[in-house]
């Protein structure tokens, strides 16, 4: 399955839970409305839990559709933030709904917790305009709901980089270092400007090589009055550097 497909079928599965919960809704607020008729024990628990699977539902899929490919698509993520608005709105109707009959389910009514539905407090907040979300989260706050993806927007994405930015520098590190080998073998005894330069693009081009390898470097080192710290490639550079350092700056 593509994830073009994994999208499609998540949003089939929205709409097949929102039609369950409001197909369950509808008919106890006809009855209160029009007969007067407070729904019982049952209808609230069923109710509660059709909701809850709905709202979730998208929760989940908020926090997936990251991993899908979904918010590289303008367009498709700005309307699916005007969704979780609406949704979140329906959200604080559903609770407030639940809470009216607060004696009917006694100790089965449900608190969301701190972080109920952060994730698309978070996509409305970062793909809406901000008159839009503030209202949303005033009217979370008036009815002491959790506002904790209005408050925190989380940890920032890991950006990959490209294979074709990591080719090029293999490419550019390979030359160089091989510059640098031949060099050292046609000037044997470099003057100490010449050795300060070799030395120099030398741990570039071994630096350059090293950022294709995967794990992580640390490298602590003090120099003269400095002290360095130092990780990945820059790591690489600064070892190279360190373990034999010119005699320009030994002098």
């Amino acid at each position: 399955m593509t994830n073009e497909q994994a999208v499609i079928q998540a949003e089939a599965e929205i709409e097949r839970l929102k039609q369950a919960y409001m197909a369950h809704l509808n008919p106890i607020v006809i009855k209160i409305h029009e007969k007067a008729e407070e729904p019982s024990l049952q209808d609230l628990l069923v109710c509660q839990k059709l909701g809850a699977s709905y709202f979730n539902f998208i929760e989940s899929f908020v926090g997936n559709s990251g991993l899908l490919g979904a918010h590289a698509n303008g367009k498709w993520i700005t309307g699916f933030a005007e969704t979780c608005h609406s949704v979140l709105k329906a959200f604080v109707v559903h609770v407030n709904f639940l809470r009216s009959y607060s004696e009917t389910l006694e100790g089965a009514l449900e608190t969301p917790d701190d972080s109920a539905y952060a994730n698309m407090q978070r996509m409305t907040k970062e793909y809406l305009q901000k008159e839009q979300w503030q209202k949303l989260e005033s009217l979370f706050n008036e009815n002491n709901l959790p506002i904790k993806g209005f408050e925190y927007s989380g940890a920032n994405d890991l950006n990959e980089t490209p294979k074709w930015q990591l080719i090029a520098g293999l490419a550019i590190g390979v030359l160089f270092a091989l510059i640098i080998l031949l060099l050292a073998v046609f000037i044997p005894s470099p003057t100490p400007t010449q050795f300060f330069i070799f030395r120099g693009v030398f741990a570039i081009s071994l630096a350059a090589i090293a950022a294709i390898i995967p794990g992580l470097l640390n490298v602590e080192s003090r120099f003269q009055k400095f002290s360095i710290r130092a990780t990945g490639a820059i790591a690489v550079f600064v070892i190279v550097w360190m373990l034999n350092p010119p005699a320009l700056v030994g002098s």
